[in-house]
């Protein structure tokens, strides 16, 4: 009898959906509906097939993901009733909660964020007196965690003694301080569980009868600590589903490893294997341009996406003079789209290699009062007064945590200095207790005086809050929380940031009531918990109606209707340290990235690049180079110029900062030649026809007249004309005025920055 549920599944995706039995190994590409098919899959091993559902394990990549399963799922059974969907950090999260006493730990353990971890390990080093940074220690301490080894079996891998005794010296004492604290981190959350499982044959035992059937999603991000973890639970009834596509493997920097998905096929003998190879996503333009661009990575299990989509628009790609005039055209054809009807600001999306490439982005998009989101960056439970506040709450959890007590006992101030929190830790240490043991005994441990009474007055506090705690709901209790302390009073409401920071404060009520309503039975230790494992984009809503700026990475696992990938230059898309790599997989994994990046697309594509950058390394305006990748996904690019040799020529501009061209040669005539073929070129104004005048000669210019005093008559709004573009308004007035850039939108040319310097422009009075 045919299933109902995988009815109006495409052949491939039924035919994993059928396979309940055994190992499977789905090869998932962009857009190809894993999603659906995972869902599918479950709903039918629920619904027709009775399983039950305590007996399914999902693993998904995100909380996000987690989230639109659990949504889907829903409507498609009658009851989820002890099913885990969540992420491989959730999962063991929930494991450890109700076994880690096992490892000596208590149930109510905080998890460390990357902040906290790093204020661990700074501590450690100043009290070694060693010079190697704290972000070195952490990379080591992560690496060797993704590996599940030990201080002492990591130090088997560093071959100079001396940075091997303090790397394992460091790694050995910042374990040691976690489980004093009773604390992990990350990475603790994996390794912890592994360690559980392996040490517990009747633990293991417990889980593995209980997750007869499990599915991990993007399983091609798995590290080694997860991918051991997927083999022990699987290993007795050996029913798992791998999903995942080589060609997005992104994530080498944090532990994974693209071998797994190779490797899986080894250790589960029997393996089943099936391709999903169309893409609903996207138009045929967008598929075509992206399996264009991964047939150049060799580690790959080759496969090629096809949709029976629309062809769709044409590819825009914009080469720009500068970031400046980069960010404006993004800007101006945003508005153009919306305020014609043709989409709504929700349907963008700016991808960035790099987070820093936001400000000046985000600079073009307030000029026209576009609403716009980062993510991929600070996310909003790292804000420095939302820890504060969530200090207290992990207090009253664990009150052995001793990061949240160094940030209680420093906001709101309470009298107590750096010297006596010195003195607190000191004694914590020496009497081998937590922090809390001593402010809530000060007496005991020998502290009188003023101190003693500030310390009493703390320990009065936290008696008030764990005894609310156990009468008061959960929102109500963080509410009281944040009166009782005076957290908005201590903040105050001086400055416009204050007022932010106040309502940053009211967002945390909100994120707590929204929590509740969706998990009736939770705790404050739930609630802690979540906020740890969330991702700024777990938040990402469909009913908001702002343009998303983010990281490639970040955007994994979305999709919109209209994206942009900006800063296509080599050295910044692909990095610098993937191309001068010697390891070939870093500049493919940085060609997964645009695939990625590409991939994100449902109609409309929009690639950019800036002729020119500012270097903060050589302080200097510089010519870039055209990202390597363009070549690749252009064929004509490639055939009239060779950019892998060179012929697109770096050069520095005049010291001034501004460069109209240094020289026409024939080499950078024939890329901007090239480039006009498929892309909008932008150029400065010549002013002069001459190919050999250089900035130096271009002086005579009547505007190199105009005064640095005369700049600021050059504002938003003013209007202008130039001698070649006619008239146009200034859209961004002179923010540099050693460089003197001003930005025009000409009335008949489109948007042009100029240099006062040396362009003619007269003020329309």
């Amino acid at each position: 009898m045919e299933s109902e549920i995988l009815k109006n599944l495409n052949a491939e995706q039924r035919q994993a959906a059928e396979t309940i039995n055994g190992a499977v190994l789905v090869t998932a590409g962009a857009g190809s509906g894993k999603t659906r098919m995972l869902t599918h899959r479950i709903a039918h091993m629920v619904k027709e097939l009775e399983i039950y559902p305590s007996h399914i394990l999902a693993i998904t990549f995100t909380n996000k993901a987690a989230n639109e399963m659990k949504e889907r799922l829903e409507k498609m059974v009658d009851s989820l009733d002890g099913m885990w969907i969540c992420t491989f950090h959730a999962m063991c999260s929930k494991i450890l909660r109700m076994n880690i006493s096992l490892l000596g730990y208590t149930s109510s353990f905080s998890i460390y964020g990357d902040t906290e971890k790093n204020r661990v390990i700074k501590r450690i080093i100043e009290e070694l007196k060693t010079d190697i940074n704290a972000e070195t220690f952490a990379w080591h301490i992560s690496n060797a965690k993704n590996n599940l080894m030990k201080p002492e079996d990591y130090s088997k891998y560093i071959h100079d003694p001396k940075k091997c005794q303090i790397i394992t010296k460091v790694y050995s004492t910042y374990e040691t301080e976690l489980f004093k604290a009773n604390a992990l981190d990350f990475d603790d959350l994996l390794v912890k569980t592994y360690r559980l499982l392996k040490e517990n044959p009747d633990t293991l035992e417990y889980y593995q009868n209980k997750f007869e059937y499990i599915s991990v999603d993007e399983f091609q991000d798995t590290n080694s600590a997860q991918y051991e973890l997927v083999k022990l639970l699987a290993a007795k009834h050996k029913n798992v589903l791998a999903v995942g596509d080589e060609d997005q493997c992104i994530y080498s920097w944090r532990g994974a490893q693209v071998s797994n998905v190779k490797q899986f096929t080894k250790d589960f003998e029997g393996c089943k294997i099936f391709k999903l190879e169309q893409n609903y996503r996207s138009t045929k333009k967008i598929i075509d341009l992206a399996n264009k661009l991964i047939k150049h990575n060799t580690i790959r299990i080759d496969k090629n996406l096809w949709t029976e989509n629309a062809d769709g628009d044409e590819i825009k790609l914009t080469q720009n003079y500068n970031d400046i005039e980069e960010a404006e055209q993004i800007a101006e054809r945003i508005e153009t789209l919306v305020s014609g009807g043709v989409a709504k600001y929700s349907d963008f999306a700016i991808l960035m290699r790099v987070n820093s490439l936001s400000r000046i982005l985000e600079e073009k998009l307030l000029t026209y009062n576009i609403p716009y989101k980062v993510y991929g960056g600070f996310k909003f439970f790292e804000r420095k007064e939302i820890k504060d506040t969530t200090a207290y709450l992990y207090l009253v959890a664990n009150p052995n945590d001793t990061e949240a007590t160094n940030r209680m006992l420093s906001f709101p101030k309470k009298g107590i200095g750096d010297v006596s929190i010195g003195q607190i830790h000191a004694l914590a240490i020496q009497n081998d207790v937590s922090m809390m043991e001593i402010i809530m005994n000060a007496e005991k441990y020998g502290i009188t005086g003023s101190l003693q009474t500030k310390l009493n007055s703390v320990r009065d506090l936290f008696n008030d809050l764990i005894s609310q705690k156990e009468v008061m709901p959960i929102e109500d209790f963080v509410e009281y929380v944040i009166k009782r302390v005076g957290i908005k009073e201590a903040i105050g409401t001086k400055t416009e940031d204050d007022i932010n920071k106040c309502m940053n404060i009211d967002d945390l009520l909100k994120s707590v009531s929204e929590y509740v309503a969706a998990n009736e039975s939770a705790t404050i230790d739930d609630f802690l918990q979540s906020i740890t494992l969330m991702r700024d984009i777990d938040s990402m809503s469909e009913d908001d109606n702002f343009v998303s700026l983010i990281t490639v990475h970040a955007a994994k696992g979305l999709e919109f209707n209209n994206v942009f990938i900006v800063g296509l230059n080599d050295g910044l898309f692909p990095l610098s340290r993937a191309i001068n790599s010697a390891d070939i997989n870093e500049l493919e994994e940085e060609r997964r990235l645009m695939y990625v990046a590409i991939t994100r697309a449902k109609q409309r594509l929009f690639l950019s690049r800036s002729k020119v950058k500012f270097s903060y390394e050589t302080k200097r305006t510089e010519y870039t180079m055209i990202s390597r990748f363009l070549p690749e996904l252009f064929d004509d690019l490639q055939k009239k110029n060779n950019f892998l040799n060179g012929s697109a020529i770096r050069s520095n501009l005049d010291s001034t900062g501004f460069g109209e061209y240094l020289n026409s040669s024939k080499k950078q005539a024939s890329l901007d030649e090239i480039m006009s073929s498929h892309i909008n070129v932008v150029n400065v104004s010549k002013t002069s026809s001459n190919s050999s005048q250089t900035p130096s000669s271009a002086n005579t210019n009547s505007a190199s007249r105009i005064s640095t005093n005369d700049y600021s008559k050059f504002k938003k709004g003013t209007r202008v004309k130039h001698a070649h573009f006619g008239e146009g308004e200034v859209t961004l007035g002179v923010t540099d005025f050693a460089s003197a850039f001003v930005t025009i939108k000409f009335d008949s040319v489109g948007i042009k920055t100029l240099s006062l310097k040396y362009a003619a422009l007269e003020i329309i009075e």
